[in-house]
């Protein structure tokens, strides 16, 4: 079973993002986020205040920069000979700053460049260093992110098992008075042996390789109820908001369980949500945009009479990070395109009784919606028995 991104694929992306930059007559481009650096290198590492950074030229080799305490494992894990390593931050010499220097001495013909984005903060800080050379935001790497190529996809796919097992572990252990931390702590660290021992292999990044959130009771009103000591009770609600990632690529299932009892007013918001959601599951085809998607599902639900209880959007794209690009929102026009990886999850949330919200990780083909969560979602099977 494939682990990780084939160290090939890089060099693919590389070579990609230089044919850009010549068609568009760009000398270089500045990699600076930490997602991007992921796609682009295959470095995963603990993002914190020490930078890292790659440039890639419209024509030559490109430079990878890291703190010496990455050193090791950039030379280990990527394919770029040319690695140049910086002590510490903030230093003498502030690493950007350095960084830079270091570009300009390397390439001392750059014309204009580009950099992938960042805070204002950051874009003025390389303005002034490259200046006279302009500098502008290319979101190129963004764009190349959207649409997944076969090896994503076959770590989504994989990434999805293990987000299924992950909630079929925590309908199999919640029980009243079990705490959400210690539930999760069980379902996680399961999880992953369980991983470790298919895959062997297991890429750590921010987040880690499998967990969640496990809202129980009046919490599951809180869409992001961070997971807490309260103890779950018999006839309450749980939402099992859990994922797992893959070679650094993360999918999510999430299901609306019951402990024990469900009420007939439980069951009666369950089955608008979750027709909701399937409504926009099925919409997820080529040629439909985001902002319909996210209409039809959010229309049903306001239909059915639970619009004031609507507190976010159908969906995401699902990837490297865990929300990003596209967003299954009204204000995205994005057209789908096959290779997209998106989430259905619109929920329903009312304060001082429950919430309501299932999600599924989704991969639009050419023909229908790849499904790849699949635990099931009949309310008997959502029942979990104490």
């Amino acid at each position: 079973m494939l682990t990780r991104i084939p160290k090939e694929v890089y060099a693919e992306r590389i070579a990609r993002i230089q044919e850009h930059l010549r068609q568009k007559a760009i000398s270089g481009l500045l990699v600076t986020n930490t997602y991007n650096i992921f796609y682009t290198t295959g470095l995963f590492h603990f993002p914190n205040e020490r930078p890292v950074a790659l440039f890639v030229p419209a024509a030559g080799e490109s430079i990878l920069f890291v703190p010496v305490m990455e050193l090791q494992e950039a030379k280990h894990q990527t394919i770029f000979q040319d690695i140049r390593d910086y002590f510490e931050y903030p230093g003498v010499v502030h690493p950007i700053d350095w960084m830079v220097g270091s570009i300009k001495q390397t390439y001392p013909k750059l014309s204009q460049v580009s950099i992938d984005g960042g805070s204002r903060e950051l874009f003025h800080r390389v303005r002034e260093l490259f200046a006279p050379t302009s500098l502008s935001v290319n979101p190129l790497i963004h764009e190349m992110r959207l649409t997944k190529d076969a090896h994503e996809v076959e770590l989504l796919r994989a990434a999805g098992q293990y987000s299924d097992y992950i909630v079929k572990r925590g309908t199999e252990v919640a029980a009243p008075g079990m705490s959400e931390l210690e539930m999760l702590q069980t379902i996680s660290g399961d999880t992953l042996n369980k991983m470790i021992e298919d895959l062997g292999d297991v890429v750590y990044v921010p987040g880690g390789p499998a967990g969640g959130l496990v809202p129980s009771g009046l919490r599951t009103a809180m869409p992001h109820a961070l997971p807490s000591a309260k103890r779950m009770e018999k006839g309450e609600t749980l939402i099992l908001s859990c994922g797992a990632n893959v070679g650094g690529y993360r999918a999510e299932c999430e299901r609306t369980c019951f402990i024990g009892d469900v009420s007939a007013e439980q069951a009666k918001v369950l089955e608008v949500m979750a027709t909701a959601q399937q409504m926009a599951i099925e919409a997820m085809r080529p040629g439909n945009k985001c902002s319909d998607i996210d209409a039809i599902a959010l229309d049903y639900i306001r239909k059915a009479g639970y619009g004031q209880y609507l507190l976010h959007r159908t969906g995401h794209g699902k990837g490297l990070e865990e929300h990003e690009a596209p967003w299954i929102e009204v204000g995205d026009h994005t057209v789908l395109r096959p290779g997209m990886v998106l989430s259905s999850e619109p929920g329903i949330y009312i304060e001082g009784f429950s919430g309501f919200r299932h999600s599924d990780t989704i991969i639009v083909t050419d023909d229908e919606p790849l499904v790849v969560t699949q635990f099931p979602k009949s309310l008997d099977q959502l029942i979990i028995n104490v």
